[in-house]
């Protein structure tokens, strides 16, 4: 994988190269692959041995630590204030790396579950249940594979052998169908929607509006008007 990955790096740089018109965001593009390519030679390092659950746990905080390196370098045109034309052109190059990341991930986390139910707080631990979710959460690629997660989840939530806020997350990961829209259906718990301007953020419509505060709070959530607050900064 390491090696695929260096190849794909390789390529990208090869071809930012000749691609000069935008210096500044090729030099960002080269820190993030040199970046990612660390942070995977690191893990590589690591005996691989899915059947042992403290490498699974290692691999998904791994997985989980270049997703979200991923996700917060997407702010690189807003951070750096590049032009239209600057961030068109990092949009195109960054997009594939996304949508190559968010592939392998949860084609390792398909592989992983091949071996084990789920990573369940008594086997694996909190840390280890949320970063698997997570990675899940993140496959908007794959909706019939967050829908199995999601029945998965909804057995072990109850028992508390996963965050029942996990559970809530990815209800509404399913129901908002991002790859596609006409398939959208009305959230439980409010957790997914869209920047509408400069801080301001507004969730998908919800099942039974009215009574929103007490699902979120029997899955561990606090008050909608709260969520929707931390998204003052988030939104450009």
């Amino acid at each position: 994988m390491v090696k695929a990955l260096l190849l794909t790096i390789l390529a990208f740089q090869a071809y930012l190269a000749t691609a000069s018109d935008f210096p500044r965001v090729d030099a960002d593009l080269k820190i993030y692959d040199d970046t990612v390519l660390a942070k995977n030679v690191a893990f590589s390092k690591v005996p691989v041995n899915p059947h042992d659950k403290n490498w699974v746990k290692l691999k998904l905080s791994h997985m989980v630590d270049v997703d979200q390196y991923m996700r917060g370098y997407s702010d690189t045109p807003f951070k750096h204030s590049y032009s239209k034309e600057e961030t068109d052109y990092f949009q195109t190059l960054f997009g594939s790396r996304w949508s190559e990341m968010d592939s392998q991930n949860t084609n390792d986390v398909k592989k992983l579950l091949e071996i084990y139910s789920w990573f369940t707080v008594t086997s694996f631990g909190g840390e280890a249940d949320r970063d698997a979710w997570l990675l899940v959460q993140h496959a908007d690629h794959d909706p019939e594979f967050q829908k199995q997660v999601l029945t998965i989840l909804d057995k072990l939530y109850i028992t508390g052998e996963t965050n029942p806020s996990n559970y809530a997350y990815l209800w509404d990961r399913v129901a908002a169908s991002w790859s596609d829209t006409s398939q959208r259906k009305p959230q439980r718990y409010g957790t997914q929607g869209t920047c509408t301007g400069p801080g301001t953020w507004e969730p998908l419509p919800v099942e039974d509006p009215s009574n929103l505060d007490t699902r979120r709070r029997s899955v561990g959530l606090g008050p909608e008007a709260e969520y929707i607050a931390l998204f003052k900064d988030l939104c450009h």
